[in-house]
């Protein structure tokens, strides 16, 4: 079965995820993710894009992303993965894929403000709910532009934000508070794939050399 074509709006903003290639932990440090900023800045310059949501994890990354027009998008994604995936391969001395084949994107409708928000916290809690913060503030998400109005040269409001309150303050509050209340959904239980059958079933011990199975779990 053949890919879907995407859905690419004009005006409408796009959640975009993307992932390292076998979902490997592969921007998990600081540096790496220093590089991927530069290069979103680069992007946006180029290409004249709004940013309005960020957020780099260790193996994936999340924008909320409005190009000029619809069409724009595949052409902004295609650039960012190949210019980071060739900047990330060269100072990490990796060659081959980096990035998972396809991104994932999804329009909203800039009428439909509650659905902004709701992406813009998913995308700002990604920190909390991996457990790797205890709030939302996170050095690599710009929370802190809309929780704390802090800029980072980068990023921009969301109009939909600047409808929360007649203030910015007001806004910044109404926004934390929102976020305050999010509870992340709890995941699908992972079904039993019938390698995980074969291994139960001989005992999970190891193999003989050369026949060890080469994957990694999603």
């Amino acid at each position: 079965m053949g890919r879907s074509a995407r859905q690419l709006p004009d005006g409408c903003s796009f959640h975009i995820t993307l992932r390292c290639n076998s979902r490997a932990f592969l921007i998990a440090r600081g540096v790496r993710r220093d590089l991927l900023l530069g290069v979103l800045h680069q992007a946006k310059k180029k290409f004249g894009f709004r940013l309005h949501g960020i957020c780099l994890m260790a193996n994936h990354l999340h924008l909320l992303l409005q190009p000029p027009q619809g069409r724009d998008l595949p052409r902004i994604m295609q650039w960012i993965g190949w210019y980071s995936a060739m900047a990330l391969n060269r100072i990490t001395g990796r060659c081959g894929h980096f990035w998972e084949a396809r991104y994932f994107s999804t329009p909203i409708d800039p009428s439909d403000t509650r659905r902004v928000l709701a992406t813009l916290r998913y995308i700002h809690a990604n920190p909390k709910a991996a457990g790797v913060r205890k709030g939302f503030h996170d050095p690599y998400s710009n929370y802190g532009h809309y929780g704390r109005l802090e800029g980072d040269g980068l990023s921009e409001w969301h109009p939909a934000f600047l409808q929360l309150a007649p203030t910015l303050e007001g806004c910044a509050r109404r926004y934390g508070s929102y976020c305050r209340h999010y509870r992340p959904r709890a995941k699908p239980a992972r079904q039993s794939h019938w390698g995980s059958r074969l291994l139960r079933r001989d005992g999970g011990g190891p193999r003989p050399a050369g026949s060890a199975m080469a994957w990694r779990r999603g």
